[in-house]
């Protein structure tokens, strides 16, 4: 009984944690689409008539938004809504996946361990800054930025005890062969 309380605990931890992170991703893609919207729209177009200026802005907006598929989403609405041709966009999805590593760079950093702070004052600031609608957007993004580290955080603290366990490890290697299971 004990083991099936603590595998409970386990599994709602780590799922807490993973609605935290997409939360905190949402929160902060939203913060940053009403921050830059139609800039952002009209940087994009200007920045991708090159493709290397393509992947650089891809692998920035990237890092930023903390989120590939976000980015590419993005485009693919811009190509829909005429804004952007193919060839930019595929240019900016390259870069969008470099951005990718530059979030796990991020995490290497243990920014994470600052994900309070950035939780704390972007709340301040979006919650109670409202009247200055920039400062509360800017606030919006801080405090997903945050979260979205609280989110990785609890995840990554929730694993670290199955890593020594045993069965876990066993678990793991029956699976490795197994893609479907993987």
């Amino acid at each position: 009984k004990l083991m099936n309380q603590e595998a409970f605990q386990i599994i709602a931890t780590l799922f807490g944690g993973l609605a935290v992170f997409i939360y905190g991703m949402n929160l902060m893609s939203d913060g940053l689409q009403k921050a830059a919207g139609d800039k952002m729209r009209s940087i994009l177009a200007m920045l991708t008539k090159n493709p290397i200026m393509g992947v650089m802005a891809g692998a920035i907006v990237t890092a930023v938004l903390q989120s590939s598929s976000a980015t590419t989403v993005m485009v693919i609405g811009f190509v829909g809504a005429g804004l952007m041709k193919l060839p930019q966009a595929i240019s900016v999805i390259f870069g969008a996946n470099i951005g990718t590593t530059i979030t796990a760079q991020l995490i290497a950093f243990s920014i994470g361990d600052y994900a309070w702070i950035f939780v704390f004052i972007g709340f301040v600031m979006f919650f109670f800054l409202k009247k200055n609608e920039r400062v509360a957007e800017i606030g919006q993004i801080l405090f997903g930025f945050g979260l979205l580290f609280v989110g990785i955080n609890t995840m990554g603290d929730t694993m670290k005890p199955l890593a020594q366990s045993p069965v876990f490890a066993d678990m793991m290697m029956q699976v490795a062969d197994v893609p479907i299971l993987g």
